[in-house]
């Protein structure tokens, strides 16, 4: 059809050389044409969503947020974040695990590939403290009280796993295993009532999260959400 709408136009003109032409100029001007194509699909792919993770990065359950960066044939990239809550009365866990993650297929189903790192802050609360006061006469008292112990853990996560994902949007589905790897931890220091235990202390890369003493603690994830519509 369009052969047929360059030969009218050619005869229109009535100069033959203008059919080579423009044939010519119509080859070089696909690969723009379609490029052009390409773009109107990544950008009708819709990138965010949000999801609820039991155990995985978080350790515990948590809820996060995931974007999609890039796209580039059959591999995408997002980065993901979240936040870990558990507020009870003898254990407080606040913590953000944060990941950047490769994506592999182009259809529903993926294998994503991932590095990330988490940060938490966990307080134990209702914990026996003891003091021993010794007066004068040499005799020692025992003085128990309630108390609480404060806690930083920094550990990182790679992850790989099976992602489903819809480019037009809709229920998102994840299982992954995301083993904890040694950081930085910041532990100990028990308080209750007028005593302060001096004994905190600074663990570099020497275990992961509370999981003493293990550098690397095996670990595994299940996320199910939704992304959204643009």
């Amino acid at each position: 059809m369009i052969n047929f709408y360059i030969k009218a136009y050619c005869l229109i003109v009535k100069n033959e050389c203008y059919e080579k032409n423009i044939i010519q100029v119509f080859i070089f001007l696909c690969p723009f044409i379609t490029f052009g194509q390409q773009n109107i699909n990544i950008k009708s792919i819709n990138r965010n969503s949000i999801y609820f993770e039991a155990f995985g990065q978080g350790l515990y359950n948590s809820i996060s947020f995931d974007r999609i960066n890039s796209i580039n044939k059959n591999i995408k990239t997002s980065f993901s974040a979240g936040l870990t809550l558990v507020p009870t009365s003898e254990l407080c866990v606040v913590g953000i695990p944060a990941s950047y993650n490769y994506l592999f297929g182009k259809n529903n189903h993926h294998l994503e590939l991932g590095l990330g790192i988490t940060a938490m802050y966990l307080r134990q609360n209702k914990l026996t403290v003891s003091e021993g006061v010794t007066d004068l006469n040499g005799n020692t008292q025992i003085n128990n009280y309630i108390g609480y112990q404060n806690n930083f853990y920094s550990y990182f996560t790679p992850k790989i796993g099976y992602r489903f994902q819809k480019n037009d949007g809709g229920l998102f589905l994840r299982l992954t295993l995301t083993p904890s790897i040694a950081g930085i931890n910041s532990i100990g220091g028990t308080q209750g009532g007028n005593l302060i235990k001096h004994d905190r202390e600074t663990q570099y890369f020497k275990s992961a999260a509370f999981f003493e003493p293990y550098k690397i603690f095996p670990w595994a994830g299940i996320s199910i959400g939704w992304t959204l519509k643009n």
